[in-house]
């Protein structure tokens, strides 16, 4: 007798939001610890539906402790933002089926029953990243938007905010200041690298320029660097 085939839950819409994730895209993967919940950033390598889901598992020197959580059977939550006109943010819990260090490091995550797709523009205040406020200045005005942290190290970060006439596109060189939204009083600096547009949002990706030790302080809570 032939084994029986495992069942898809997921809506078509649903299906449709996994394919459009691609194998080497960077996503967000929360993974519940005994203390707290710990946020990593790691690779997509690819599906074997209906079963599971691969994702690369970064280095035992950079974050290996983390190891002794991805069992099987411990939930994890990922995220991960779709770019183009639609801006997008896909979110699910699963659970880890096992980890394999041989050839090469693999985590097999359970394929999800189902997604939370939120839209960017409809949802500013919701994300897999930071919420903040991005400033910049010249000689004449000094303008100021509220924006999205995604795909965050201690290096840098990208940002993505929505297109407006009031806030036009910065040009790379252009040193800005981020406020984290839930720190008053550091501010981090930064220097825009490069850009991108949709017809209705903006992405940056953004070079801190402000000291190790800020960055760090404002950022240990979202993210544990790959």
């Amino acid at each position: 007798m032939m084994p029986k085939q495992k069942k898809i839950l997921l809506s078509s819409a649903d299906i449709n939001s996994l394919q459009s994730l691609m194998p080497g895209s960077v996503v967000d993967l929360q993974i519940s610890t005994p203390t707290a919940p710990k946020r990593v950033k790691t690779s997509y390598i690819g599906a074997d539906v209906p079963n599971c889901l691969l994702f690369q598992v970064p280095s035992e020197s950079r974050w290996g402790y983390l190891r002794d959580v991805l069992v099987p059977d411990n939930e994890v939550v990922l995220r991960y933002v779709l770019e183009g006109d639609e801006g997008k943010v896909i979110a699910f819990r699963s659970h880890v089926i096992k980890v394999i260090t041989h050839p090469v490091p693999i985590l097999f995550v359970a394929m999800p029953e189902s997604l939370q797709t939120l839209a960017l523009r409809k949802h500013k205040r919701w994300t897999p990243g930071i919420q903040a406020r991005v400033t910049a200045s010249d000689d004449k005005q000094t303008l100021s938007t509220d924006c999205m942290i995604v795909d965050v190290s201690f290096q840098g970060c990208r940002c993505v905010l929505e297109s407006s006439p009031e806030f036009p596109i910065l040009e790379n060189g252009k040193t800005i200041q981020l406020k984290i939204a839930e720190d008053k009083e550091n501010l981090i600096k930064g220097i825009i690298k490069n850009s991108s547009t949709t017809q209705t949002r903006v992405f940056y990706g953004v070079q801190f320029a402000a000291d190790a030790q800020i960055v760090k302080k404002l950022l240990d809570r979202f993210i544990v660097e790959l």
